[in-house]
């Protein structure tokens, strides 16, 4: 398997760990829209490059 295809994995999986401390801090302490908001842009950044990752892992590869 290329590299990029398990850097791209890492990426999406660190994507789940991104929402899933959200959703955790969220249920505790009842964050504020603005935090929750950078929080779920900081997870799709990272399942958008790791799609990119796969993607060019697939095809040069």
């Amino acid at each position: 398997m290329h590299p990029l295809i398990i850097l791209g994995f890492c990426l999406m999986v660190a994507c789940c760990v991104v929402s899933g401390i959200d959703v955790f801090r969220t249920i505790r302490e009842g964050r504020d829209p603005e935090r929750r908001m950078r929080s779920f842009l900081l997870a799709a950044g990272l399942l958008i490059g790791g799609g990119i990752l796969v993607i060019i892992g697939l095809t040069a590869g």
